[in-house]
């Protein structure tokens, strides 16, 4: 007969090896319980990540005590990952992983507030748990029999095996048909492993470290280029230059630039604004627009090629600048690598968006604390770039529910009372007629509610934008802020259905930008502030901006070529090449009537700009 110690450590090993798989769980269970972005319910949270524990479990059955030392680094990160999922309701990804790796201890804790000090302490318990049941699984000498391995390694491969077998079976036509759609799943599934929690871990950390150091190689191509910047007039006081890109935001929905809806109700109000009226991009998408922004790269030259110029954050430091990016967008990604192979090119940089672009939360008003905590870190010249997440779709996701100015939004419930002031403010001028079918009143309203959707977004960036220029004003320095969006935005209509960017319409290249100017700054340029006003109005391109910030700055070097420069009277005007559909001069393009989508002639054709 057993003594009751041995049953009794036993018990004890069970009981925590159960709970271990509970926490391992966890996760899991709250992405379930929030239900964004399920895939596949159930598929994805719970009988993949069961079938790999099962697999562990039948490999690792006859030592129990090694499984849970092998568990121990994902348990440690099951309340971490549970915070992540509770609060943006999907998993963590390659590209989050990088952003918060990216991140200062100073972000980390400002990210999770009030929250730090129980979450240490769940991560002290997760901690203790699994060498608690190693230690209890090995003093108890507690193994699985080989029959029950053999039968969860049976059910670790049967249960995605009948998840394929099933959509097979649920897929019309031929039996290759069938065949070609099980075997498709098969491959879904290798993917979908990625999602769950724990070995979806595994791939993420990955293709993070493949995203990150082809990111990191590209920045190093460029590590021995110099353009011999210096400060031409150097002066008594602290200068401090910012740099803010925007994102989707299209300049006829700027009540700065005319538009009959007040979306720039602060901007309005600031003195020493110049707004920059006629200023297109040569893009219309972030990964070949920013590139435009940032250096002397031509924009004739096609799609994403790597430029052999370092970008304007070099030339700043060269010049004695202390350089910082500071983003609410990633550090990686198929979109973000390319532009923070820029990013890498300051001395200092900062990631603060902790969601993605498919989530609300990430709000740009995240940028605001991290900017003064870096104007107060350092008394040194300061060049900044601020990168929004702007007014990039989901529109209703860019903005907290204080900016719902125009109603009903996207978001809104359809049988949504909206009441009569309102209604009035968010009314959306339409041709149809009063005999319009219902399927064209559905359109209306659908329109209706993307454009008060979107104009809610530039109000919230007009926010942005006058707190930041707020915070530069009351630094007392001598200080200038230069805006520009990446690229523009098209929004539904009753005569076109595209939405987002990259088609080519004209109301992707017309963008908002302008400067702004402290007291100090006019006093000690006065010539560089009336040169930009003479140029404001003038028909530019975002091929301009690198000479602009160089001279708004103050910098001199051996290629610098001023008649780019909106700060200069030499200034020029140069053909506005824009890419898509076709290569061409925006201001002698056919723009068609229906999307105004471009249509470029050929280069060099005389043809009177419209």
């Amino acid at each position: 007969m057993s003594s009751p110690l041995p049953a009794r450590g036993r018990r004890l090993a069970i009981a925590l090896l159960l709970a271990l798989l509970a926490l391992i769980m966890l996760p899991n269970f709250v992405w379930l319980a929030m239900g964004r972005e399920l895939q596949h319910p159930w598929v994805e949270p719970v009988i993949l990540p069961v079938a790999l524990l099962l697999a562990l479990l039948a490999v690792l059955g006859g030592r129990l005590w090694v499984a849970c030392l092998v568990l121990l680094p994902f348990a440690v990160l099951s309340p971490l990952e549970s915070f992540y999922i509770a609060t943006y309701r999907r998993p963590s990804f390659a590209e989050i992983i990088a952003t918060l790796i990216a991140s200062n201890p100073r972000e980390m804790r400002e990210y999770v507030g009030a929250l730090i000090v129980p979450m240490l302490v769940s991560v002290l318990l997760a901690l203790a748990l699994p060498l608690a049941a190693a230690w209890a699984s090995r003093r108890a000498a507690l193994r699985l029999p080989p029959r029950m391995r053999w039968t969860m390694a049976a059910l670790a491969l049967a249960m995605p095996l009948a998840i394929a077998v099933t959509a097979g079976i649920n897929t019309k036509g031929s039996l290759e048909a069938r065949w070609q759609s099980g075997s498709k799943k098969t491959t879904e599934l290798g993917d979908e492993i990625q999602y769950g929690w724990p070995f979806g871990l595994i791939p993420r950390l990955v293709s993070y470290r493949r995203e990150w150091n082809e990111m990191r190689a590209n920045v190093a191509r460029l590590d021995g280029y110099r353009f011999g910047a210096r400060l031409a007039t150097p002066l008594h006081k602290r200068q401090i230059y910012v740099l803010v890109i925007g994102e989707a935001s299209r300049r006829d929905h700027w009540s700065l630039f005319g538009y009959d809806r007040p979306t720039n109700p602060e901007l309005g109000k600031i003195a020493n604004l110049v707004p920059i009226t006629n200023l297109d991009s040569a893009w219309p998408e972030s990964i070949t627009a920013i590139p435009m922004i940032l250096t002397r790269k031509p924009a004739t030259i096609t799609s994403f090629t790597w430029w052999k110029e370092a970008s304007i954050l070099r030339a700043m430091a060269e010049a004695g600048f202390t350089t910082y990016w500071i983003s609410n967008q990633q550090a990686i990604g198929k979109y973000d690598s390319p532009v923070s192979t820029f990013a890498f090119e300051a001395q200092h940089q900062l990631f603060l968006n902790h969601a993605s672009w498919s989530v609300p939360g990430a709000y740009d008003d995240v940028l605001l604390k991290s900017l003064r905590d870096v104007l107060h870190d350092s008394n040194n010249n300061l060049f900044i770039v601020l990168h929004l997440m702007g007014n990039h779709q989901s529109y209703d996701y860019r903005y907290p529910d204080a900016f719902k100015h125009w109603r009903p939004t996207e978001s809104d419930p359809w049988d949504d009372e909206v009441d009569a002031s309102d209604a009035s403010a968010s009314t959306v001028a339409s041709d149809t007629s009063a005999d319009d079918s219902s399927d064209d009143d559905d359109d209306t309203e659908t329109h209706q509610r993307i454009t008060n959707s979107y104009d809610n977004s530039i109000l919230f960036t007009d926010h942005i934008l006058a707190s930041i220029i707020g915070i530069l004003h009351d630094e007392g320095a001598v200080t200038a802020l230069w805006f520009e969006s990446d690229h523009g935005e098209s929004l539904p209509s009753a005569t076109c259905k595209l939405e987002g960017h990259g088609h080519g319409t004209r109301y992707e290249y017309e963008i908002p930008a302008l400067v702004w100017y402290s007291d100090s700054y006019l006093a000690a340029f006065p010539a560089r502030i009336a040169a930009l006003r003479a140029n404001a109005g003038k028909r530019t391109m975002s091929e301009s901006t690198f000479e602009s910030l160089a001279e708004m700055a103050g910098l001199s070097f051996p290629t610098q070529d001023r008649s780019w420069s909106l700060f200069s009277p030499t200034w020029v005007y140069r053909p506005r090449i824009v890419n898509r559909p076709a290569q061409g001069d925006i201001d002698t393009a056919t723009i068609s009537k229906e999307c105004a989508v471009v249509h470029p002639h050929a280069l060099g054709t005389a043809i009177s700009p419209r």
